[in-house]
Order: structure tokens, then sequence, then C-alpha cells
């Protein structure tokens, strides 16, 4: 996309950058003003059709907030006992030295750009901090959810993840469209709704079996079967429902639903579209590798007796923000924001790859991992077959999802805890702004839950304890807590996913 031809800022500026916003799936295009090198200024770009003028408070905070945070991390750090700043020279050298084996990287969403994935699968095992899907995400663009007159939202919440698609469920409602949320929780999109099923993931999985059965007495089931004959309809699913042992038993429920009706899906949230393994794989098989190279903070997902492996031996941990993988690795290297260097974003569920180019100065120590890397190991990645400069991306060629022997695991029975993003996620706990939107961890679950658990103030799960909210928004036999704290926050530190869960690389898990 071009600039404007008219500023959209009033303030006085002298450089004007267009660029996509890699802080979620929805890529939306931005423009930066710019005045002696300092960004003065920033609004959504106009052109944009997915954006259309807008960017989120997420996107806005990844942009201006990260490059002036005071907690940024910039330069090397040696992590021997007490942390020791080293030159870029030094880091290099001692990761050449130290990089040698059977190597694991683990790749996340917002620093991981597509050269530093093609550059991992020629070095090591890939994982991601994501589920993994060999079928195309969405067979619709989000821009185009408006245009169905019936969509079901299950477990799905663009809000907390993919946030501009919201507007398009907003526009489609307006437009007479029927929106259906059956959710274990409810939150923003579920106030649209006009049928609103609150369920827990064993309701959720029986539901969903009962579309696609011979006529029953459920009313509910009989009329929403009846809307799909004659609409047919999109059906959004949240990502979270493949990160857990329901998710055999949500692909079956899909394609037994593309199968009886005319019916376009989307998952919404944070996907791995290329091949990797997932963190369940990890935690099976840390034991076999030598060194580690890790992205973000995967190790919130990941239990104690993982992480104390990966301290045992070398490891290599980029990041923005000195977060709790930082504390777990041997070296510690400020990165680059998405904004810093010429970004490929490839993680979303919208099976689409955006190429953002650089829009903002480098802060000095701030390493583009790519270069750091290919240093390293004295190899370069070609990236051309996948660059797209346009709004819309570049799609990736993936079949829709086919009919096939899903395997059904399910959760053993009992009250489930749900961990999941709340409306910020872990990057935005570093901001002061946003972390103000929701300052502390809890524990939130309804009425019955709390009697059935003996509860009242405080929840206790693997010494870890938590403030109880009881709430009507939270399905009976569910205890919803936010994953996106964790204990090295500057601001309210909470308890990370993988103190107080078994299984913490799956977001569903039956309480014992």
């Amino acid at each position: 996309m071009t600039p404007p031809s008219i500023p959209l800022t009033a303030k006085p500026f002298d450089q004007q950058v267009v660029s996509f916003c890699a802080g979620c799936g929805c890529a939306c295009g931005y423009v930066l003003y710019k005045k002696e090198g300092l960004v003065i200024d920033l609004y959504g770009h106009p052109a944009d059709p997915k954006g259309m003028g807008s960017l989120c408070s997420k996107g806005m905070t990844y942009i201006q907030e990260v490059s002036k945070n005071p907690l940024r991390l910039l330069g090397a750090y040696l992590n021997d006992g007490e942390p020791k700043k080293i030159s870029e020279a030094e880091a290099l050298s001692l990761a050449k030295e130290k990089l040698r084996g059977k190597i694991a990287l683990i790749l996340d969403r917002h620093l991981s750009s597509l050269e530093d994935y093609l550059l991992a699968r020629s070095v090591g095992d890939v994982f991601v901090d994501a589920p993994v899907l060999d079928f195309k995400p969405s067979t619709v663009f989000f821009n185009r959810w408006q245009e169905y007159k019936l969509v079901i939202a299950w477990e799905a919440e663009p809000v907390f993840s993919e946030v501009m698609s919201m507007r398009y469920i907003v526009d489609g409602v307006e437009k007479g469209s029927h929106l259906v949320c059956i959710t274990s929780r409810f939150s923003t999109v579920c106030s649209k709704a006009k049928t609103k099923l609150l369920m827990n993931p064993f309701e959720q999985i029986r539901f969903m079996k009962k579309l696609t059965e011979p006529e029953h007495d459920d009313p509910v089931v009989a009329g929403l079967k009846k809307k799909l004959y004659l609409l047919g309809g999109l059906i959004l699913i949240g990502t979270s429902l493949l990160s857990s042992p329901l998710r055999g038993g949500v692909l079956k429920a899909l394609t037994d639903l593309r199968k009886h009706f005319e019916l376009d899906y989307s998952f919404v949230g944070d996907l791995m579209p290329f091949s990797a393994m997932e963190l369940k794989d990890f935690v099976e098989r840390v034991q076999e590798y030598d060194a580690f190279i890790l992205f973000g903070n995967p190790l919130v997902y990941l239990p104690e007796e993982v992480r104390q492996v990966i301290k045992g031996r070398f490891s290599i941990h980029f990041t923005l923000f000195p977060n709790l993988t930082s504390h777990y690795s041997t070296l510690v290297m400020g990165c680059s924001n998405f904004t810093e260097r010429d970004f490929i974003a490839y993680r979303n569920s919208f099976g689409k790859v955006y190429h953002c180019p650089q829009s903002a100065q480098r802060p000095e120590g701030a390493v583009v991992p790519y270069q750091f890397l290919s240093k390293v190991f004295g190899l370069e990645v070609d990236t051309k077959d996948y660059v797209s400069l346009s709004a819309e991306g570049l799609d990736l060629e993936l079949p829709p999802i086919q009919e096939r022997d899903f395997e059904e695991q399910g959760l053993s029975k009992g009250l489930v805890v749900y961990t999941d993003n709340g409306l910020v996620d872990e990057l935005g706990h570093w901001n002061p702004w946003t972390h103000q939107m929701e300052k502390h961890q809890k524990a939130y679950m309804s009425e019955k839950t709390a009697e059935r658990l003996k509860v009242k103030d405080r929840l206790v799960l693997l010494d870890r304890e938590f403030d109880v909210q009881i709430t009507p928004n939270i399905a009976d036999g569910v205890v919803f807590i936010p994953s996106s704290f964790e204990e090295f926050q500057p601001f309210d530190p909470g308890h990370s996913v993988g103190t107080f869960c078994r299984n913490p690389f799956h977001r569903y898990e039956v309480m014992v």
C-alpha cells in the first residue's frame, strides 16, 4: 500500500511509513508518522480492506509503546548465576561454540519471522506454542464474515486474539445475521449473540454431535438445525479447543457438520500452518536435545521439570522483555520488534502470509534473530516464494479439512480448568496502560462450581493460590484462569500456567 495522499496527522512530521501490524493474524495496514526518527503518530491505513482505517489497542501498543518501554531488554546477557551483559560479538562466539549436537527450536508468534522458521527447520527440530494444522485453517477470509446469515461462534473470542476481525461479526449482526454463541465463558462476542449457550466442554461436544444426529426433542438443537438447512452458515472455532485432548472430537464435529450442511469455517486465534511439532511433543522429547533456541516466552506453558532440563543445558532466548523464559536461559538476546525489521508474518488462523516492511528505527542492541542465527550456522534462506506486499496477503495453498478418522480423545469427566488469554495477552502485561485493563489474575467460576469446590475467596492449585471471582458468565463445571500472567511481570505478577497445571501445554485440564 502507498502512503495516503493527504496526511492523517495534524502533527509536524518529516516521514510517513506504511506497513502491516503483526500483533495478530488480521495484519491491519497502518501509517506511521515520524519526526527525526521518532514515532509521533500512528493511524490505521484507510485503504486497507481489513482494518479500514482502524487499529486495535493491542496493535497500537506493539507498534508505539514497545519501542519506548523502559522495561525493554536490549543487548546480550550471559545468565551464569547473575546476568552479565556481554557484547554481541561475544554472544556470537559463545553461540557458535555451544550450539552443537541436537538442537530444539521453539518459535512464537510475535518475534519469529518466516525467515527464522525456514532457518530453524534447517538446523534442528521446530516446535511452536500453537496448534499445527495440515489443512486450510479458514475457508473464508474474515472480512467476509459479515456476509453470512448464520454464524456459530464455538469457544471463539476474536477480541482476545484476532482483534479487528470482531468488527465483521458486528457488521453481520447489524445486517441481520443470527449469531449463536456456544462457549464456556461469556465475553464480548456473546454480547452480540441472539442465542447464547453457556456450556462446559463436555456439553459443547455433545451439542455439536446432536446437530448431525436424527431428530430429537431438544428445541434449541432442532431450531439451529433448521437454520443450518435453510441458511447454511459459518462456524468460528477458537484455536484453544485444538490445544487440548478435545481436538479430535472438535475436528470430527467440524467434518460431520460440513458433510451435513453448507458450512464454511474459520479458526480464530494463533495457529501454525507450516510443518512443526507442538509443545506436548517437546515435553515428551526434551531429554533428547543438547541445546535450545527459544523465542518469546514459551516456558510459561511448560512444567517446571522441563524448565529445569533447559536450564541445565545451553539455550539462547530471543525476547523483548526479561520474562520467565529469560530466567531459565543461558544466553538472553534483546530482540528487535516486528516494526524494526522486514518481517514476514506467517502464524495466523486465516492461512495468509504478510510482508511487513520495517517502519521504525531499530534501537542499538536490538538483535535481528535471523541475522544472528544465520551467522552462527553459516546459512541463508530464500523467502521469495512467500513474500506478498498486497493488503490481502499471500494465500497458502492448503486443502480444506476433509473427512477422516480423527481420534476422539476426550477429557476424563470432572471439573475443568480452562486457561486462555483474557483481554490482555502476555506482552500486554509489560505495558502499564494495557496492564490496567486486566490487573489481577483470578480464578473465575460460577456459584455452583464454587459450591462443588467448597471455596469462597481462595482457590489453591498445585500450591498456587488465586483470588476467586464468582460470576454467572462462566459455565458450571469450569474454572477459568487467564494464562497471560507469570511470575516475572513487572506489574501485579501472577502464576505461569506451568506452575499450576499438570499439562500446561493444553488449554483444558480436569482438576484432580
